[in-house]
């Protein structure tokens, strides 16, 4: 986490800048809070989640794209949409699977296709999770107006798209 990170002083940035002017002190320095608070934030929601919930972010990441598609999905189709490898997705699975979250089953349109569902255990757990973790991210965000919310996601979009 970058909570006990230090940020270089504009003193150090601009004598680096002087040997490479592509470095732009301001820049570096907007780069790393926006990093920072990205952390912060994360270690807020993730940290609630594991002790309210014993639940990691990719695990509720796996049951979130679940919940959404009631109809199951291939593991490696799940893997993709959840950012993950196959062997990730296999181990979380395997896990989930375990602990009576999720299930199972043959693929009726390929026999030699697995589909993954969240049993009823798995629905339980999502429904009593999500409207509070929803509440928690909105509270995180709600000090902001609707135009700067707006304006931060437009300006996080600028950042991170090409």
């Amino acid at each position: 986490m970058y909570r006990n990170f230090v940020f270089p002083s504009r003193e150090e940035l601009a004598s680096h800048a002087r040997e490479m002017p592509e470095i732009h002190p301001d820049d570096v320095i907007t780069m790393l809070t926006v990093m920072k608070a990205a952390e912060e934030i994360k270690g807020k929601t993730d940290g609630i989640l594991e002790r309210r919930y014993h639940m990691s972010q990719g695990k509720l990441c796996v049951m979130i794209i679940l919940h959404q598609h009631r109809e199951g999905l291939a593991p490696s189709k799940l893997a993709v949409m959840a950012g993950v490898t196959k062997a990730t997705i296999s181990v979380m699975l395997a896990r989930m699977e375990r602990d009576g979250l999720v299930k199972k089953s043959v693929n009726a349109d390929d026999g030699r296709a697995r589909l993954v569902y969240l049993t009823d255990k798995g629905r339980e757990e999502m429904d009593s999770i999500l409207p509070d973790h929803y509440v928690r991210i909105s509270r995180l965000i709600g000090r902001l107006d609707e135009g700067e919310k707006k304006e931060l996601v437009r300006l996080l979009h600028k950042i991170v798209d090409e």
